[in-house]
């Protein structure tokens, strides 16, 4: 653990080479997507802004209660929300928001795209969560062997690396499925693959984190419940047409 590499904040470091690599790989793989150079600039930007915006406005969420039992004045509030970190689903969750927004300004269709950057959301993550062990943040609960002394002296599980390792191996399972899908002539819906299964992963490594900064309600933190959330989400819009298809057969053509 180094908080600090060559006088640097090691997580925003590290998060600056996971973006750094993300894009070049978007850069890399240009050709796979149909558009001008101004709108691929355009989608990349958008999903950089959505991305820090969503990642600023959930970790704010989740540290509301808090400050507002702690009767924080309103200037603080807006000092926490420049200054205070960023997590990871609200960053997802807003990078999509800015892909579909652009593409809506663009007139682009939004499929393509979203299958075209959702590998790099798992490559970028990959490095933060590198950041993230470095910086001491997002660690895991307190073990006997298995584990890595955090910045408050204590042993803990480094569930960050687990994460980290999840995202490179996902990354690489993304790119496998989008050949294979490709090569079936269907559409790899990769960003539906992401989410299901990251927020699957997340949900149980979830129970191995020991960090209560992040927000406990009820019986599960809050990226628990976005986790159920999407999981809910995901499987009504994977069975739903399904369920039609059975109960509302097709009818055969009529005979002339």
């Amino acid at each position: 653990m180094s908080p600090e590499i060559f006088g640097i904040d090691s997580y925003t470091l590290m998060c600056a080479i996971g973006l750094i690599a993300a894009v070049a790989f978007l850069i890399v793989r240009r050709g796979r997507l149909e558009v001008n150079r101004i709108i691929f600039t355009s989608l990349i930007v958008s999903a950089v802004v959505g991305m820090i915006i969503g990642s600023k406005i959930v970790f704010y969420l989740t540290q509301l209660p808090v400050m507002v039992k702690s009767h924080v004045a309103a200037e603080t509030y807006i000092r926490e929300f420049i200054e205070a970190g960023y997590v990871f689903y609200g960053g997802v969750l807003g990078a999509f928001a800015g892909l579909l927004v652009c593409c809506r300004m663009t007139r682009t269709t939004v499929h393509p795209v979203l299958n075209f950057f959702t590998p790099a959301f798992a490559f970028f993550h990959g490095f933060g969560r590198i950041g993230c062990f470095l910086a001491g943040c997002c660690y895991g609960i307190e073990v006997e062997s298995f584990g890595f002394v955090m910045a408050d002296g204590v042993r803990r599980f480094p569930v960050q690396l687990v994460e980290s390792v999840f995202e490179f191996c996902m990354f690489f399972a993304l790119l496998w499925i989008e050949t294979l899908m490709l090569q079936k002539k269907k559409s790899p819906k990769l960003s539906f693959y992401y989410l299901m299964i990251y927020s699957f992963v997340r949900f149980l490594l979830e129970f191995v984190r020991g960090d209560e900064e992040r927000g406990i309600f009820g019986p599960f933190s809050t990226s628990q419940w976005i986790a159920l959330l999407i999981l809910v989400i995901g499987l009504i819009v994977k069975l739903l047409p399904r369920v039609n298809a059975r109960k509302y057969p097709k009818c055969p053509p009529s005979k002339p």
